[in-house]
């Protein structure tokens, strides 16, 4: 009796252009080593696209009920948004200026809309680059995306905080459209032309 084990098996398989191919187990225990590094990464890279082809459902106005035509479609798309159009997004979901209808979503962020990133950096190209990665989060945020809250700062736990800037945007929005209204009434009784 010999006491070999018979050859694995070795199963065919197809690559792109249809050739077929005949896979070769590993030898040795280095060539072991690379083939499974090969279907880690080959798994990852899989996980990562099912991730990146995640559809969104789009957000839809308060007052018109359409979405924007920009508002990204998957994961992928999200991440490709550019600094012009994350300002269209804002301006058509009432996010970029205050008015009745912004708190009326439920993760507003407008009174954070324009304040100034978290992140410094040492060139302008950088900061750039931030500017536009914390609207992205921002815009992320509001459309209720995982990941992407803001950064802790070291200061209380993260509810306090949240409640801290939520009330912080409250007064803004309040504070801004009693302004308007103060506008509004000066203009409606003459006093905001010059004449009392």
């Amino acid at each position: 009796m010999s006491s070999k084990t018979p050859p694995t098996p070795t199963t065919p398989s197809t690559n792109f252009s249809g050739e077929t191919l005949v896979n070769h187990p590993p030898t040795s225990g280095a060539a072991a080593a690379a083939a499974s590094r090969l279907t880690d990464h080959s798994l990852q890279y899989r996980r990562k696209l099912a991730h990146l082809t995640t559809a969104l459902a789009p957000l839809l106005s308060i007052t018109s009920g359409t979405a924007h035509p920009a508002f990204p479609s998957t994961i992928l798309h999200y991440h490709l948004l550019t600094e012009d159009q994350l300002n269209e997004l804002a301006h058509h979901y009432h996010q970029r200026t205050p008015s009745r209808f912004s708190l009326c979503y439920p993760l507003p962020v407008v009174g954070r809309w324009h304040q100034g990133t978290t992140t410094t950096t040492t060139t302008g190209q950088g900061g750039e680059a931030a500017k536009l990665e914390d609207k992205r989060r921002r815009f992320g945020r509001f459309v209720g995306l995982r990941g992407c809250e803001s950064p802790v700062d070291g200061e209380g736990d993260e509810a306090d905080r949240e409640r801290r800037e939520q009330r912080a945007m409250e007064l803004y929005v309040e504070g801004e459209m009693k302004r308007r209204e103060e506008r509004a009434w000066a203009e409606m009784t003459g006093r905001g032309k010059g004449c009392w």
